[in-house]
C-alpha cells in the first residue's frame, strides 16, 4: 500500500485554521492532561528477528476474566489479561508467523460456550509455527510449492484462553490483508487490500459453517477506480448484518449483506479528499446515520512530518445510503517532525463507541486519540470545531517513540474514564488510562452551509490551497464526486 502525494497542503492547512499547539520535545511523552501511560508489555520475537510489531486488536470475556487479543507481525497473537489492568500480563500466545495479524472475536449460536478468533496471513506465512502445523494436523494443505506457508484465514478456539487451538483454515490465495466476520459467525468476507495490479477487484465471501470444510461462496465484484488500488482493505458490519462497509482502497462501498452468502453492492463512491480508503465504520446519533471512514494517506508511507491523513464523515441516512452525503472532516492539531525521518503520522484503526459517542483512533508516530463524536457534522482539527458541532479531541497520548497501529477499549465507564490499549509496531502492547471527568469540555462552533463556509475567513485562505483538496471539498462540496450504483 505504497502511492506517492503531496503533503504540503494538508500542513499549511492546519497551520492556518489552528495555532500551533505548544508540545514538549522528543525527548519526553506528548499527552493530556487526563490521559497517562500505565504498563507497557513488549512482545518478544518468537518466529524471526522483529520483536513487538503490534497490530490490530479485539477483546473477549472469558471465565469471568478479560482478554486482550493483539496481533502481530511473526510474533503470533498475545493474549492478555487485563481484568486490572494495571496489572495487565501476556498469559499465552497463539503461535502462528504470519505477516498482518489481523484478528477478529466471533461465536457461534450452534456452538455456545464456545469463542473463536480469525488470524490473518496476508504476504508471508512460516509454514512451521503450531498454527500451520495445528491446521495440517486437520487435514488442510498448508505448504507452497516453495515450501513456506500458505495465506489466507486461521480460525482459533480460545475458549481457554491458556490454550488456544486451531480448528480450521481458510486458504486464500491472494492473502488474507483484513477478514471479517459476519454476526452470524458463519460467513467470512476477505478483504485483500491488493492494489491496482488486480486485474479482478472482488470481495472473497467463505462459508464456514462447517469448520473442517470452509468453501468459497463468491467473489463480490467491486468496480475499478483509478489510484492505489480498488479491493477491499477493510470490511465492517452493522450489528443486525444487514449492510457491510467496505474500504476499498479508492473508495467506499456499501453492500446488503441480508443473505451473507449472496451479498449485493448498493453504491460505490470516491472522494477526491480520501489517498486511501483504510476504513469505515457505521454510527448512529439521533435519528441519522453516518458513515465514519479513515484516511491512511499514502499507505502510511513515512513523511517524517504530521499531520496527515484524517477522518472522513458521510450521511447515509434514508436515500442517501445511494448517494453519501460528506458533512464533517476531523485531523489532529499536532504539527511538526516525527520520531524519525521515516515514521508516518496518519489516522489508522480506530474504534467506535456508539453509546457513549467516543471514538479511540491510533495515529501512528502521532500516537493514540481520544475523540468526542459529537453532531458529527461540521470540520474539527484537535480539540477545536473550525465549523459545525463536529468531531474533538478530548485526550491523547504520544510516546517519544510511538508508532500505534490501533486503539481500543473494551467499556467505558459511566463517568467516562476507561482503559484504553495501543498495539504499537515499536513499542508492543500500551496501557492507557483516561480519565473522563478531567476531559476538557469542548469547544463548540457554529454549523455553515457550504456556500457560507466558503466566505468563512480562515477557511477561505484554504480554500485558496489548490494543490490540496482536503478542506475546499470537505465545506465547498458536501459530496462525493462521483458515485455508482
Amino acid at each position: 500500500m505504497r502511492s506517492p502525494r503531496t503533503i504540503a497542503g494538508a500542513a499549511a492547512l492546519v497551520a492556518i485554521c489552528l495555532p500551533t499547539a505548544a508540545h514538549a520535545s522528543h525527548g519526553a511523552d506528548q499527552h493530556s492532561a487526563n490521559m497517562s501511560l500505565v504498563k507497557n508489555l513488549p512482545y518478544a520475537a518468537n518466529n524471526g528477528t522483529t520483536p513487538n510489531y503490534g497490530t490490530d486488536i479485539e477483546f473477549a470475556t472469558l471465565g469471568g476474566r478479560q482478554y486482550a487479543l493483539a496481533g502481530s507481525y511473526r510474533n503470533g497473537l498475545q493474549i492478555v489479561d487485563i481484568t486490572k489492568p494495571r496489572e495487565a500480563q501476556i498469559v499465552s500466545r497463539y503461535d502462528c508467523g504470519v505477516t498482518q495479524g489481523d484478528v477478529q472475536v466471533f461465536g457461534r449460536p450452534d456452538l455456545p460456550g464456545r469463542t473463536f478468533v480469525t488470524y490473518t496471513s496476508d504476504t508471508y506465512g512460516d509454514g512451521t509455527s503450531t498454527c500451520y502445523r495445528e491446521a495440517e494436523a486437520l487435514g488442510f494443505a498448508i505448504k507452497k510449492s516453495n515450501g513456506s506457508g500458505k495465506n489466507g484465514t486461521f480460525v482459533a478456539d480460545i475458549t481457554d484462553p491458556l490454550n488456544p487451538v486451531t480448528v480450521s483454515f481458510v486458504e486464500v490465495p491472494q492473502g488474507s490483508h483484513n477478514m471479517t466476520v459476519h454476526p452470524s459467525g458463519r460467513f467470512l468476507y476477505n478483504s485483500n487490500s491488493d492494489l491496482i495490479t488486480s486485474p479482478l477487484p472482488a470481495i472473497e465471501i467463505y462459508d464456514i459453517t462447517d469448520f473442517a470444510a470452509p468453501r468459497l461462496v463468491k467473489e463480490l465484484a467491486l468496480p475499478t477506480r483509478p489510484g492505489l488500488g480498488t479491493e477491499s482493505h477493510d470490511i465492517t458490519f452493522n450489528r443486525g448484518g444487514s449492510r457491510a462497509y467496505s474500504a476499498a482502497l479508492s473508495q467506499g462501498v456499501i453492500i446488503d449483506s441480508t443473505n451473507p452468502g449472496d451479498p449485493s453492492v448498493i453504491t460505490s463512491f470516491v472522494d477526491p479528499a480520501i489517498n486511501v480508503w483504510h476504513q469505515t465504520d457505521p454510527v448512529t446519533v439521533g435519528d441519522r446515520t453516518f458513515l465514519i471512514a479513515e484516511d491512511e494517506f499514502a499507505g502510511a508511507v513515512g513523511t517524517g512530518q504530521c499531520p496527515n491523513g484524517g477522518v472522513h464523515i458521510y450521511d447515509i441516512t434514508g436515500a442517501n445510503e445511494l448517494n453519501p452525503v460528506k458533512v464533517g472532516y476531523w485531523n489532529i492539531d499536532t504539527i511538526g517532525a516525527t520520531f524519525a525521518p521515516t515514521d508516518s503520522c496518519t489516522a489508522h484503526v480506530f474504534d467506535v463507541h456508539e453509546k457513549e459517542q467516543l471514538l479511540t483512533i491510533a495515529y501512528y508516530n502521532g500516537g493514540v486519540r481520544v475523540v468526542d463524536l459529537g453532531g458529527l457534522a461540521g470540520v474539527g482539527l484537535g480539540g477545536t470545531s473550525v465549523t459545525g458541532d463536529g468531531l474533538r479531541q478530548i485526550g491523547f497520548y504520544r510516546t517519544q517513540n510511538a508508532n500505534a497501529w490501533s486503539a481500543k477499549t473494551p467499556r467505558i465507564q459511566g463517568n467516562g474514564d476507561f482503559y484504553l490499549y495501543g498495539n504499537d509496531i515499536r513499542r508492543g502492547l500500551d496501557v492507557f488510562r483516561f480519565d473522563g471527568e478531567k476531559a476538557k469540555p469542548a469547544e463548540k462552533g457554529k454549523w455553515m452551509p457550504g456556500s457560507t463556509a466558503y466566505r468563512f475567513p480562515a477557511l477561505g485562505q484554504v480554500l485558496a490551497l489548490d494543490d490540496d483538496p482536503l478542506l475546499q471539498y470537505t465545506v465547498a462540496e458536501g459530496g462525493p464526486a462521483a458515485h455508482d450504483h
